[in-house]
């Protein structure tokens, strides 16, 4: 049955329907959710930095990387913090699509021979990408755990071990994924007999959610130590924990792996694999964001100001019946305090008033009175 005759007058047919031999519009949504999502994100994450006063950060630049690919038209104070960041989320993402309209996710017999290999090349350039993404969204969360951590602590030296794991095994992943079925032709996977092409990918995702635990361990860590209440504590460790639903992402998604359908038609068969793997990749990108939120931030502070934290925080103690008092600090005493990289940047301090504001100062006001008795 013709499709146009199921479209009501005056609408336009579906821009992809699912049939037996076309899943491709499943991942045609996954694919434009994910890029909806991380801009989203990404708006938020630069929102946080601006009212909370930290300034653009490592653990920023490095989402922002996993999340951004080209210059965009933006106000002129988000422009300059990521006019030279390339978008790895949105290219992959961006690649997927390209790949679908070519056919990915299609039967081969429905795809032009002259566009096979080029369909199997953008699926292999977004696998690349995937991994290069997914870490350095890891990668800016162990950032941003290791910013609220005092130096020479145990916590701070358990993030920069965590660093240097989720560094060598992208290097590691990133080599296997690169010659998955040949050295000639990696990205062939049509009529190739690619028997350890699975096996990477499981390895990965073991040793990927290995890390995800590593990782959710360092708040809990950081927590067992903080001088708060049960409620707070369970607060910071539930928005950690959120990040832990990679790892269900990435069990559901090698457990969709069809190995028999990727030896006959893998552009169709995987089509599921492929969705799943978008998913997972636009929320490992959220999760990064999602304890940043300035609440959260401020509860998790273990040394003195915490980079110059307290800015944005409510005049009226509107948290914990607790003050603001940062106004009492003069210029000078910022200043000797960013040097040793507890307050971040005095100079926005200065900006923004507060070392000669008058703020919460309290004042107190004694009239004298000076006279002489004469004596009798």
């Amino acid at each position: 049955m013709s499709t146009a005759g199921l479209v009501p007058p005056g609408q336009y047919p579906p821009f992809a329907t699912v049939t037996e031999d076309d899943h491709g519009a499943g991942i045609i949504i996954a694919a434009a959710m994910g890029i909806a999502f991380t801009s989203s994100v990404l708006v938020v994450r630069v929102f946080i930095r601006k009212y909370v006063n930290v300034g653009w950060q490592l653990d920023d630049t490095t989402l922002a990387i996993s999340t951004v690919s080209l210059n965009l038209n933006l106000p002129w104070f988000l422009f300059r913090l990521i006019q030279s960041i390339k978008v790895l989320c949105w290219v992959q993402s961006s690649i997927v699509l390209a790949a679908c309209a070519d056919g990915l996710g299609k039967s081969l017999k429905l795809i032009p021979l002259q566009l096979q290999g080029r369909v199997q090349q953008l699926y292999y350039a977004s696998n690349l990408l995937y991994l290069c993404a997914i870490d350095l969204s890891r990668i800016s969360i162990v950032l941003f755990l290791r910013r609220l951590t005092a130096p020479s602590t145990y916590v701070r030296r358990f993030t920069e071990v965590l660093l240097v794991l989720i560094s060598v095994s992208t290097s590691v992943f990133l080599l296997a994924a690169a010659l998955q079925c040949g050295l000639s032709h990696p990205w062939v996977i049509v009529d190739q007999k690619c028997s350890g092409w699975y096996i990477k990918w499981a390895i990965q995702a073991i040793v990927a959610s290995i890390i995800e635990l590593a990782i959710f361990a360092a708040p809990v860590w950081l927590v067992w130590q903080l001088q708060k209440n049960l409620k707070v504590k369970l607060e910071i460790v539930i928005w950690f924990g959120s990040r832990l639903l990679v790892i269900i992402f990435t069990a559901t998604r090698l457990r969709t792996f069809d190995q028999a359908g990727f030896a006959t038609d893998p552009l169709l068969q995987e089509a599921t694999y492929i969705c799943l793997t978008q998913a997972e990749l636009s929320y490992s990108i959220i999760a990064a964001t999602i304890p940043a939120a300035r609440t959260l931030v401020t509860d998790l502070i273990t040394y003195y100001n915490s980079g110059g934290m307290g800015s944005a925080a409510s005049t009226h103690g509107s948290r914990g019946n607790t003050y603001q008092m940062r106004t009492l600090k003069s210029k000078s005493s910022g200043r000797r305090e960013s040097e040793h990289g507890y307050l971040g940047n005095a100079q926005n301090q200065r900006d923004n008033g507060d070392a000669d504001s008058q703020e919460l100062i309290i004042r107190k006001e004694a009239a004298t009175q000076i006279g002489r008795e004469e004596a009798y």
